[in-house]
């Protein structure tokens, strides 16, 4: 298995409001930012739950960028939206939540993984040798996780100082 290094903590990078939002432009956010960085992107989940006080839905994204033969970066996106209403034009409203996850992945190939020795060097490599190049790579990936963070603050009308 390939070594993990979280770049944001678990729950910490979020959006939580009540908001009026257009699902589809959404997508579209999401999908622009992933061009621009050269994600590839994909929806792991999409669940929607009718209630007697509105819908609630649950998707789940994954932005992923090959950035060496080495290095992966990982962006999760989960969104949450309870009590939706929908209110015509595509327009829904509802209590919205958005969470942002990133984390660096090393030797996403597992060419290290093979032996005891070679995940023994793997650690030797990462934390010793090259750490200080994959610290400037995680905090790339800090800068771009943040960056989709503010877009999705202004397209939902949130300050963003």
């Amino acid at each position: 298995m390939s070594e993990n290094w979280p770049v944001t903590e678990e729950g910490t990078v979020m959006i939580r409001q009540n908001a009026v939002f257009k699902l589809e432009e959404v997508y579209k956010l999401f999908n622009i930012f992933a061009i621009e960085n050269k994600y590839f992107f994909s929806e792991k989940n999409f669940t929607r739950k009718d209630k007697s006080d509105g819908s609630e839905y649950q998707i789940e994204w994954e932005f992923e960028r090959k950035v060496t033969p080495f290095i992966k970066f990982v962006i999760n996106v989960e969104i949450w939206s309870l009590r939706t209403t929908e209110q015509g034009n595509g327009l829904f409203k509802g209590e919205l939540e958005m969470n942002f996850d990133a984390v660096m992945r090393m030797d996403w190939q597992e060419r290290w993984e093979k032996t005891k020795f070679g995940k023994f060097l793997r650690k030797i490599y990462i934390y010793y040798i090259k750490k200080d190049y994959f610290l400037g790579n995680a905090g790339k990936l800090w800068e771009e996780v943040y960056e989709l963070h503010a877009r999705a603050k202004v397209f939902l009308n949130q300050n963003t100082g």
